[in-house]
């Protein structure tokens, strides 16, 4: 008889839908090129994110995540130096469409809180500093290869908009890998 429950207990809990929404989690790393672009003037850096996201259905689902743009730093002959950096936590909602069996092909729209700090210095004028915070929208497409039931690789292209006074728009490319469990 306690087998019996046991095993009516474990089949129930395996069929409830909270079960079913674990299976569909995924966590995601990926590294590639960021742009911090402002007119006449763009830098290349090396971005770096981290993600969590659940499928709600097949073709719906959320993301959460955080994305470091990379440190921009420049000097000048004339002893001039400048540097600037971005990260960024975002919540954004997943819409998915299988290309095939391994590949999925998705787009994703959110929100972001942006930290920016930048900061310079001149041999005669001294230095400065500072530290702006913007919300902005955020977009972003992508393909995910199925290598495996829980592991994928992606490749994803993600804008954030202006940041910093809209000094300095910021976007990135990654090429990573996502763990679904």
């Amino acid at each position: 008889m306690k087998k019996l429950l046991l095993a009516s207990a474990t089949v129930a809990a395996l069929l409830s839908p909270w079960a079913a929404m674990a299976e569909a989690s995924y966590f995601k790393v990926g590294l590639g090129p960021s742009r911090y672009s402002q007119p006449g003037n763009s830098a290349t850096e090396t971005a770096w994110n981290l993600a969590y996201g659940q499928a709600i259905d097949p073709s719906w689902g959320y993301e959460l995540g955080y994305m470091h743009f990379g440190d921009v730093s420049r000097v000048t002959p004339g002893q001039q130096s400048s540097n600037f950096y971005s990260h960024a936590l975002y919540a954004a909602g997943v819409a998915s469409a299988p290309l095939n069996k391994a590949t999925h092909a998705y787009a994703k729209v959110g929100l972001a809180l942006i930290e920016s700090k930048g900061s310079g210095s001149a041999a005669a004028l001294g230095s400065a500093v500072g530290t702006r915070s913007d919300t902005n929208l955020i977009g972003g497409v992508g393909l995910d290869y199925r290598f495996s039931p829980q592991v994928s690789g992606n490749i994803e292209y993600q804008y954030f908009g202006d940041v910093y006074r809209s000094l300095v728009t910021l976007s990135a490319w990654t090429v990573g890998l996502r763990y679904g469990f």
